[in-house]
């Protein structure tokens, strides 16, 4: 029986990266663990990520995710049958944004190896471009509803609160859009298997 040729490594063939997680710890995570007084303790915590802009951008994704989400609640709700579907559209944008970047940011705060591996991934990328999109149409579309349904309500009815309410929301929606677009260009940059 003939056998085909032995596969090996020459040395001028190009080897495969491989990753292994201990060689990225803390690059990029600052220190780990909480300082006090006289002591570090919670070592698994790295918040040094938050220092990053990186988790700059986290942050203010979380904070006016919050913010859009509280408003469209509180006020938008109880009017959702007169804005129509396009309030459904924002809220499910909403809610299933913040609950990634949630999740994100807490993998990152947890694990500095997570930080570098998922930031160096295409996934940043993916979920930024795909959010910017959603923001962006859903408060365009929020944006219709309100000028439409809401606007004459506005003017009729003495503390109709929930016009301004759910401009700031949609206005927020719009910030939302273009702050993923920045995060997503930035996991661009970073992609090393990007090819330009």
């Amino acid at each position: 029986m003939r056998q085909g040729p032995s596969v090996g490594w020459s040395s001028g063939a190009v080897r495969p990266t491989v990753i292994q997680p201990s060689a990225y710890s803390n690059r990029g995570g600052g220190e780990a663990g909480i300082n006090c007084i006289c002591c570090t303790c919670c070592s698994c915590i790295h918040l040094g990520v938050l220092r990053s802009k990186f988790g700059w951008l986290k942050i203010i994704q979380l904070f006016l995710s919050a913010i859009c989400l509280s408003l469209t609640l509180n006020y938008g709700l109880p009017h959702s049958s007169k804005i129509g579907e396009s309030f459904t559209f924002f809220l499910v944008t909403i809610s299933a944004c913040i609950f990634v970047v949630c999740l994100l940011t807490f993998c990152y705060i947890i694990s500095a190896n997570s930080f570098q591996l998922i930031r160096s991934s295409v996934l940043e990328i993916v979920f930024n471009t795909l959010a910017c999109i959603l923001y962006l149409t859903s408060s365009a579309y929020v944006s219709w509803s309100v000028q439409t349904f809401l606007w004459i309500p506005y003017l009729t009815r003495p503390y109709f609160t929930v016009y301004p309410a759910m401009t700031a929301a949609y206005a927020l929606g719009l910030v939302l859009g273009v702050v993923h677009g920045i995060d997503a260009w930035l996991s661009y940059k970073q992609f090393p298997g990007r090819p330009c």
